[in-house]
């Protein structure tokens, strides 16, 4: 009882969670991935929860679901970090082997030996087939790991060009996701032992094995849609535009033109302070000084030899050093100070001011 009391509930958040987006006034694309895979979640949740009694076609599709889901949460993370938009036609593109895998499973059940299901479990009638049922069943475990690589891949790449454009990442990095895919691997591996277990070694019973594996797909499904609110609130509160260009024209600048844009630059930084708004980022920043993303992207790369992020923290960390001298901000909390100079969280500030003056910001504040 208490094992379907969970998947029930994951059920209801499922679906509470399709209920809030679709309530939204403004969806992104990544919100329609996610309505769809909590649907195709849901659903997979109703199939474990269902008797085995039921037409033997719909407990193929209902088996298969994970294959389907785990390919619609690589176009969840992929939408969310690089914004690709949300078609039909790409969710149909990677619906394709799911249908496919459905048709030899169907079609081996009605033209040579018929596919029966028992707790949720798939058999075939006679023992000699065996070889055949663990064929069919083989997709069950590849393609999902395919799939989880290819999101943690597409988020690393993310979380890789993130540094080029923006110059705070605390409430766009992500690492939510991350982890979140990194205990979907644990989670696949912990299933996978549950169901050997019940099948191969009869140390969990067979009626048991599908309603841990719901369990702990209903905690995950918890999981997801807690941190995917909670991250589109932060973007739409506090941030103009969460999108990282996945494709780069070619830069033309000269090596001397490079110089004198540089020294532009500089003179901006210096005198205007753009780095004190705490939302600044490389499109921000090359609208300030008129000239395109690309060209200052490869300023600072090649000619200042850094990236964004540590171009534009080590003004805020010089600004910091600055009034932290000037007794008119004594009365400041160095925290207080961090803030005035465009930091927004006390982590990322220690970190970056450390690794640039090699000690603490107290400890300056006490030396100065």
């Amino acid at each position: 009882m208490l094992n379907d009391n969970i998947t029930f509930s994951g059920i209801i958040v499922a679906w509470l969670c399709v209920l809030l987006i679709v309530s939204k006034k403004t969806k992104t694309h990544s919100d329609y991935y996610l309505i769809l895979w909590m649907c195709i979640s849901g659903s997979n949740l109703v199939y474990y929860l269902l008797p085995s009694n039921t037409l033997n076609v719909l407990q193929i599709f209902g088996f298969t679901l994970p294959v389907f889901s785990t390919a619609i949460l690589y176009l969840y993370v992929i939408s969310i970090t690089f914004d690709i938009p949300f078609s039909f036609r790409t969710i149909l593109k990677h619906s394709l082997f799911y249908i496919f895998y459905n048709l030899v499973f169907v079609s081996i059940s009605f033209g040579y030996e018929k596919v029966g299901f028992i707790n949720n479990i798939p058999y075939l009638g006679t023992e000699r087939n065996s070889s055949l049922l663990n064929f069919l069943t083989f997709p069950m475990a590849i393609i999902p790991v395919i799939y989880i690589t290819l999101c943690f891949l597409a988020l690393k790449k993310y979380q890789k060009i993130l540094p080029e454009n923006y110059s705070t990442l605390d409430k766009i990095n992500l690492n939510w996701l991350k982890w979140i895919i990194i205990s979907l691997i644990f989670i696949f591996l912990i299933v996978i032992g549950i169901i050997s277990s019940g099948t191969r070694f009869d140390i969990i019973r067979k009626q048991d094995i599908f309603r841990l594996v719901s369990n702990i797909q209903s905690i995950y499904i918890i999981c997801i849609v807690y941190f995917s609110l909670r991250q589109s609130i932060i973007i739409n509160q506090n941030v103009s535009l969460i999108k990282v260009s996945n494709t780069k024209e070619k830069p033309i600048i000269t090596n001397d033109r490079a110089i004198a844009v540089s020294e532009q630059l500089l003179a901006y930084m210096t005198k205007e302070k753009p780095y004190l708004d705490e939302s600044l980022s490389l499109t921000k920043l090359s609208s300030l000084i008129n000239i395109s993303t690309n060209q200052l992207s490869q300023i600072i790369n090649q000619t200042l030899n850094t990236n964004f992020y540590q171009f534009v923290n080590s003004y805020r960390v010089e600004e910091v050093k600055e009034k932290l001298k000037d007794p008119k901000y004594n009365h400041y909390s160095i925290l207080g100070v961090a803030y005035e100079c465009g930091f927004n969280t006390k982590s990322t500030f220690n970190k970056i001011f450390k690794e640039q003056t090699g000690m603490t910001p107290s400890k300056y504040r006490g030396l100065n």
